[in-house]
């Protein structure tokens, strides 16, 4: 990953990530729970039901995305399966705290698929990256690709794929803890400021890793 583009290195540092974090957490945190209690104090709606309409905001993004880039992300694919879930876990289960554990799920199957990946040698990481670089040129692409060719860069990739499938099931395991334990209303705000956080950790560290071993290269060269 050293040897990605200047305006992809800068892209990915630890304060564009800030930023584009922060609103995507406002977006996902406080707009579904602002929602949630007005459904289901103003409109008398149920808590299954107000839970839907709070789910539905992430909608409008992916829409915007779609627009846009006339493509959508693989993340922008993921939460429409996120929401397709919740909709059904409410038809089946009619359970508020079932749909809240739903989305979870997938992030506690996805982190699980990481980690099969590692078993098989082909980290999902590693085609994630890849898949965030869609409006890159040609040569940037290629670029990219001979970074990635290395046996050494595939291990690294092996061993951050692992992180990230453990803490995606920390994740699992957290939001269900929350969900048993506090209000619903309090579960909406505070689940994505978790998940986020620990999504936000995962991407420093990722970072810092790279860091340390572009370090030790130019040490190297060096020598």
């Amino acid at each position: 990953m050293s040897n990605l583009p200047v305006s992809n290195q800068q892209a990915f540092s630890p304060r564009m990530i800030g930023m584009k974090l922060l609103p995507t957490l406002i977006y996902a945190a406080i707009v579904p729970y602002l929602i949630y209690l007005v459904a289901t104090g103003s409109i008398h709606l149920s808590e299954v039901n107000a839970l839907l309409l709070a789910a539905i905001t992430p909608v409008f993004g992916v829409l915007i995305e779609l627009m846009r880039k006339r493509r959508l992300s693989l993340i922008g694919s993921f939460t429409l399966v996120g929401i397709a879930v919740k909709l059904l876990s409410a038809l089946l289960f009619n359970d508020a705290r079932l749909v809240l554990i739903s989305h979870s799920l997938m992030i506690g199957v996805f982190g699980l698929l990481m980690l099969g990946s590692v078993l098989i040698g082909k980290p999902v990481l590693l085609v994630l990256i890849k898949s965030g670089f869609g409006d890159m040129s040609q040569e940037q692409r290629a670029q990219l690709e001979r970074s990635f060719q290395s046996s050494g860069a595939h291990r690294r990739f092996l061993l951050l794929t692992t992180i990230w499938g453990m803490a995606l099931l920390l994740m699992l395991v957290v939001c269900v803890i929350l969900t048993y334990t506090l209000p619903i209303a309090q579960v909406i705000l505070l689940r994505p400021v978790i998940d986020y956080g620990i999504i936000a950790a995962l991407i420093a560290g990722s970072l810092a890793f790279r860091h340390v071993l572009i370090a030790r290269k130019r040490q190297q060269n060096a020598h």
